[in-house]
């Protein structure tokens, strides 16, 4: 008996199928009676994708990276600390003060401003400017670079 003859088709959709696969098709299976198709829901949804959104990150104020909104509190200190030892190992004139928290201006008549997301974004840049106010110039070509990486791309780079 050949596989072909083993088939029987879907009573919703028609569409043939093993027996032992029949059965596990017909649990997703829309029947056609139903008030819409499945060409008319995959229009719907391709219409109007639900967006999914990523979780909310904040920007470290320190290294600039990404940090969902819980773990940044664990990483600041860390980065911090880090941050101050690097910095000590530094030559006298690579050094640099050491980085603050930036301040956003905030109007306090709304009580939901800490989680709305434009408070959020206007964090992050200031986060992220003080982070990239960290970065030296290079003396010879004036990219900008961590002062640990400075130090590795001056053996490449040559004064003009």
């Amino acid at each position: 008996m050949s596989a072909q003859s083993q088939l029987i088709p879907c009573e919703n959709c028609a569409r043939t199928f093993l027996p032992d696969r029949l059965v596990i098709h017909q649990r997703s299976c829309v029947p056609k009676n139903s008030s819409k198709s499945t060409v008319e829901k995959s229009a719907a949804a391709a219409a109007h994708p639900t967006e999914l959104k990523p979780p909310p990150t904040v920007v470290c104020y320190i290294c600039g990276r990404e940090f969902g909104s819980r773990s940044v509190g664990i990483h600041e200190p860390q980065c911090l600390q880090k941050w101050k030892q690097e910095n000590a190992k530094q030559p006298t004139h690579l050094r640099r003060p050491q980085p603050k928290r930036p301040e956003v201006a905030v109007e306090l008549g709304d009580a939901t401003v800490a989680t709305s997301q434009s408070y959020r974004e206007a964090v992050n840049e200031a986060a992220w400017e003080s982070a990239k106010s960290q970065l030296v110039p290079c003396p010879n070509c004036g990219r900008t670079f961590l002062p640990d990486r400075l130090t590795i791309h001056l053996r490449s780079c040559k004064p003009k």
